[in-house]
């Protein structure tokens, strides 16, 4: 009887032998029926079957190795459980924990990894690191790998969204770098350089920038924070920071900081900081109308009314501005409404009729 030919799709970059590799892991059944073993008892084509797909496997991933990251995260961390690198003295050596730490801070999909590792060396890479680390070590290891996507599925852990506006909550150090080493402990002898300064209560740090790390040496989270000092509109003792930008670093810690999204609530918590945010913007706000909307933008075509998040009007704005990005429509009576969001992160509502919606 003449056998079906099955059309094996190539993968982008795939050899022949890497697409025939590939075609037998996801067909193990189909292909081990058709092979040379089908003499043999069910149990022996199971048997060697299955020792045939796992010596296949791992062979496949390592030959993906040079182009996954993914496989080459999952090597170094099965090596930093064998540090001499001879199988029978893995009981004896140490686990390199700093090695695995600097595999976990580039891994971008954990998940992969652990997929890798099972096919590398049969073996749950969970299960290993909890038998490898010491419970906080491994602590500190699941908080660095949940803040990057691919673990479990779900989406990265944020300590603040960009341009969410932090402010200080108690005193607190704002660093240079993401570095806790100094925290006014009795035998510590100088701040050193990695301190800026130290907020105060109330104090509006800046805009997070979407940055974040882990500490690991003191297992503290950070957020790197920034702003721009606009360039017009200065009180005199301002104007010599005109159009200049900041970073820093802070800890994340909701012990230390308020994280808004809008300003209404923030000026409510916080009335200091209203000032402040007049000459105090965003890293991007002088090229947020080009960079700032991913989506749809509202443009205004006539001269319309402006109305706050409670429907009342705010302001009037002649035709062809840009107000913002889109975030829906709200019909009442006659009239549809469509809400936006503003280049400093403020909802508003305009008429429909006076504006055109363009996607970019």
């Amino acid at each position: 009887m003449a056998t079906k030919k099955e059309n094996i799709k190539k993968g982008p970059g795939e050899t022949r032998a890497e697409r025939a590799i590939d075609y037998v892991m996801q067909n193990p059944a189909r292909v081990l029926v058709g092979g040379a073993v089908i003499g043999l008892s069910g149990f022996l084509l199971y048997k060697i079957g299955k020792k045939m797909i796992a010596n296949a496997q791992q062979k496949n991933t390592e030959l993906k190795a040079d182009d996954s990251p993914e496989v080459r995260q999952a090597m170094v961390i099965h090596d930093a459980f064998n540090p001499s690198g001879v199988a029978i003295l893995k009981s004896f050596d140490s686990t390199n924990t700093d090695k695995i730490f600097d595999a976990a801070k580039n891994i971008k999909n954990f998940d992969e990894v652990v997929k890798s590792y099972q096919k590398l060396y049969g073996r749950d890479l969970m299960a290993d690191l909890q038998n490898e680390l010491s419970a906080e070590s491994y602590e500190k290891l699941m908080t660095l790998i949940s803040t990057v996507p691919g673990k479990a599925g779900a989406p990265a852990v944020t300590f603040a969204k960009k341009n969410q506006m932090v402010v200080a909550k108690k005193e607190v150090y704002v660093r240079k770098t993401p570095d806790a080493s100094y925290h006014e402990a009795w035998y510590e002898s100088s701040k050193g350089d990695n301190i800026m300064f130290q907020a105060k209560p109330g104090d509006f740090i800046g805009y997070a920038t979407g940055k974040q790390e882990l500490d690991l040496k003191n297992n503290v989270k950070f957020i790197q924070v920034g702003y721009i000092v606009k360039k017009e509109g200065l009180p005199a003792a301002f104007k010599a920071y005109a159009g200049k930008s900041y970073t820093m670093w802070i800890a994340s810690s909701k012990d230390y900081v308020d994280v808004f999204d809008y300003f209404k609530p923030m000026f409510l918590q916080y009335p200091k900081t209203k000032t402040v945010v007049t000459f105090k913007k965003p890293l991007d706000y002088y090229d947020a109308t080009v960079k700032g909307f991913t989506t749809k933008m509202v443009v205004s075509t006539t001269g319309t009314k402006i109305l706050n998040e409670k429907m009342q009007p705010y302001c009037t704005v002649e035709r062809f501005v840009l107000l913002g990005e889109f975030l829906g429509s709200l019909v009442q009576g006659k009239t549809k409404y469509i809400k936006f969001l503003t280049v400093d992160n403020t909802e508003r509502w305009v008429d429909s009729r006076t504006v055109k919606i363009i996607a970019q």
